[in-house]
C-alpha cells in the first residue's frame, strides 16, 4: 500500500504536539511511512526546541524531528516547506501540531489513493468552528478547502509552495493543481472525515 509522510509544523507547544501525535501512533504506521515534525526555531535557534525533539524520539523510529530558522513566523510554512522537500512517502500529509487525526484517517487515505492512483485528494475536517470543511458541496476555492484536508502525491515538480501569510495553504492547493496533469479535474473528492481541530479535550488542560 502507498506510505505517508505526515507534516507537522510546531512552534514547540508540547502538550498539544503529544495529544497528534498519539492520534497517529493509535492506527497502524506501515513500512515507509514517516512521521516529520519540524520545529520552528527563530526565538531560540541555539537550543532549537529540546523538549520537541525528545518527545518525538519517544515514539519511535518512523517520527523524524528537523528545525528551521525561517526568515519570520509564517504559521508553519516555512516548516511544512521543509517537510516537502526531504519527504520519502508516496503520500504527503499534512496537519497543524494543535490538531489530531480521525481514527481510521490512515486506512481511508491509504484506500482512496489505492482507487485513484497518483492524484490528488481532497477530504473532509472539522473545523474549530465545528463546521465541516468542504461542507455539503465541493468547491475548489479559499475558505472551502485547505492545505489539511489536501492530500497529494509526492511528485515534487507539480507541488507548490505554502505561501508566508495565513492562507497559505490555499496558496499550495491552487499552485499545485495549476502544476498538475488534468489540473481541478484530476481532483478526487472524498467524504471521509480525517481530521479534527483542536478538540476539546481532558489533554488540553493536563
Amino acid at each position: 500500500m502507498p506510505s505517508l509522510s505526515i507534516i507537522i509544523p510546531t512552534p514547540g507547544l508540547g502538550r498539544p504536539l503529544k495529544r497528534c501525535l498519539r492520534s497517529i501512533a493509535a492506527q497502524p504506521l506501515l513500512p515507509g511511512d514517516e512521521v516529520l515534525v519540524v520545529g520552528d526555531c527563530l526565538d531560540d535557534p541555539q537550543d532549537c526546541l529540546p523538549e520537541v525533539q525528545a518527545l518525538v524520539a519517544d515514539f519511535g523510529a518512523q517520527y523524524r524531528y528537523l528545525s528551521t530558522v525561517p526568515a519570520e513566523h509564517d504559521f508553519g510554512h516555512t516548516q511544512i516547506n521543509l517537510g516537502m522537500h526531504v519527504a520519502e512517502g508516496d503520500y504527503l500529509v499534512f496537519q497543524d501540531d494543535d490538531d489530531v487525526f480521525t481514527e481510521g484517517a490512515f486506512g481511508s487515505i491509504r484506500n482512496a489513493a489505492e482507487e485513484a492512483p497518483g492524484r490528488p485528494l481532497l477530504f473532509r475536517f472539522v473545523t474549530r468552528f465545528r463546521t465541516l470543511v468542504w461542507g455539503a458541496h465541493p468547491v475548489l476555492a479559499q475558505d472551502h478547502v485547505g492545505g489539511h484536508c489536501f492530500v497529494v502525491p509526492n511528485e515534487k515538480e507539480h507541488l507548490a509552495p505554502w505561501t508566508a501569510r495565513y492562507q497559505g495553504d490555499w496558496d499550495f492547493v491552487r499552485g499545485t493543481l495549476d502544476k498538475w496533469p488534468g489540473g481541478d479535474a484530476a481532483v478526487v473528492w472524498r467524504e471521509e472525515v480525517i481530521a479534527l481541530a483542536r478538540p476539546n479535550t481532558p489533554e488540553d488542560v493536563g
